[in-house]
């Protein structure tokens, strides 16, 4: 089954948002959300799909507010983490992870949960990534906040769009 590339996704996202003031493109060393007046960028690591979704996720629900924001004004602390930092690092990123699970699902990429700390114990990592998968579900019941669907389904038609032509139909 074919996985949507990381140009793909950003094109998708540009194109379905393309009047809300953001743009997303990659090929940076680092992640970042910075707003404008004219355009917002969403910039996504290097060239990496995985990388592009989760900077998507990130956008698609943070609210006003927030995208007003560098990184939406989020608190962070780079690793190694105290218990609490570490807390406050996951309770955002679960939210923004379990969207990218389902936006990585349309686009045909495996998700891997982002902990961003290599000197975590495992039974950390398995903790967050179980509380990840966790939210997600609960977001195919309840559903996704209005943005993150509308580009989940633009995802989805695109790769089947991509999977048509490839197949000559």
């Amino acid at each position: 089954m074919r996985t949507l590339s990381h140009f793909e996704v950003a094109a998708v996202f540009n194109c379905t948002f393309s009047d809300h003031g953001v743009v997303m493109h990659g090929g940076y060393r680092e992640p970042m959300y910075i707003p404008g007046t004219d355009a917002a960028e969403i910039r996504y690591t290097l060239d990496h799909t995985a990388s592009a979704l989760h900077e998507a996720a990130h956008w698609c629900i943070a609210g006003r507010r927030r995208r007003r924001y560098t990184d939406y004004g989020y608190f962070y602390e780079p690793p190694p983490r105290s218990g609490m930092d570490r807390a406050r690092f996951e309770d955002v990123e679960i939210e923004a992870q379990s969207v990218e699970v389902l936006f990585a699902e349309a686009a045909g990429s495996q998700f891997q949960p982002s902990g961003d700390d290599v000197g975590a114990p495992l039974f950390l990592v398995e903790a967050f990534g179980h509380r990840i998968l966790e939210r997600a579900r609960e977001r195919r019941q309840v559903g996704l906040p209005k943005r993150a669907d509308k580009f989940r389904a633009a995802l989805c038609l695109e790769r089947n769009r991509t999977r048509m032509l490839m197949s000559g139909g």
